[in-house]
């Protein structure tokens, strides 16, 4: 044991009310919800601080709900995945049912929250990427002038540039706000072993609806755990910018263009993250190729 460990101070708040007094005392407190990332992290437990203070969200019951209409699902952040997958899985987008189910088995699923997913600091898994593509919303309480106050922002808001957090110590997310709109192509893949291995994991999410030689509302996400993800109207107006099919020239462009664009926010990807990326790209595009194929294609092309 180390010397001088002390127990942490545990807070089990009843609601938010309760829980906006604690953290006004507390400011430095963990938020603790499902726990799936704290204790799978090296000395995380038992602590060498010896004022370590844990607020527990799990009794907040406003945390805990679930509420849709013909547009918009509604998760208070404490939902778990599992929870998400029984509730939603026939209402939400293929794309983040696919995610959820990468994430792990019912055991992980039954502990992993939606918020948690989202608020972590130093690491990223790929649902954040993956809600930002469907236009998510999030609302976030805060304290100003001592007061806490309940904001609605796009989840990309949450981030800076390279998908790296970007929130206050004591702000907490409560509730997240998910689009049912649907794309007509839904794309989810993740390569690696996000947990164990996160400098060479990718998780790829991608959305849009083709039309004959031409694709649509395009959503392009790409995650990289331990450098952030990237989510960009620059990647998005590439695949708007091209007809398909693409030839084996044109496919090469385009896939030169797509990753150059990545490697200007994640020039420490490491090469195996590349190659994964790489490969991920070839598969969607060879998807839309398929896909024009079906339909009467102009002879018209946009050159990369």
């Amino acid at each position: 044991m180390y010397e001088g460990l002390r127990s942490p101070n545990i807070h089990t708040p009843k609601n938010l009310g309760e829980y906006s007094s604690i953290i006004q005392h507390y400011p430095l407190s963990t938020l603790w919800a499902g726990g799936t990332y704290i204790m799978s992290r090296k000395d995380s437990y038992p602590s060498k601080s010896t004022n370590n203070e844990i607020i527990y969200l799990g009794e907040v019951e406003d945390l805990h709900r679930f509420q849709r209409n013909d547009r918009l699902a509604e998760f208070g952040s404490m939902v778990t995945m599992d929870e998400i997958l029984s509730a939603g899985k026939t209402i939400l987008p293929k794309v983040l049912i696919d995610n959820i189910k990468a994430l792990g088995g019912q055991i992980i699923c039954s502990r992993i929250t939606i918020g948690g997913s989202i608020a972590t600091e130093d690491f990223r898994t790929s649902i954040p990427a993956t809600l930002s593509i469907l236009d998510t919303s999030c609302e976030v309480r805060f304290f100003k002038k001592k007061r806490m106050h309940a904001k609605w922002m796009p989840i990309l808001h949450l981030f800076d540039k390279t998908g790296k957090l970007n929130l206050p110590q004591q702000a907490l997310i409560s509730k997240i706000r998910i689009n049912l709109n649907q794309r007509s192509y839904q794309f989810f893949r993740e390569e690696g072993a996000i947990m164990t291995d996160s400098g060479n994991a990718v998780a790829l999410s991608f959305i849009c609806n083709p039309e004959q030689d031409v694709v649509n509302d395009a959503r392009f996400a790409v995650t990289y755990p331990n450098l952030g993800f990237l989510c960009s109207r620059d990647l998005d107006n590439l695949f708007t910018s091209v007809r398909f099919p693409l030839d084996r020239t044109e496919s090469a462009s385009f896939e030169e263009a797509l990753m150059a664009n990545i490697a200007t926010t994640f020039a420490k990807a490491s090469e195996l993250q590349k190659a994964r990326t790489r490969g991920m790209l070839r598969e969607i595009v060879s998807d839309l190729n398929m896909r024009a194929l079906t339909n009467p294609v102009s002879d018209a092309k946009v050159t990369i």
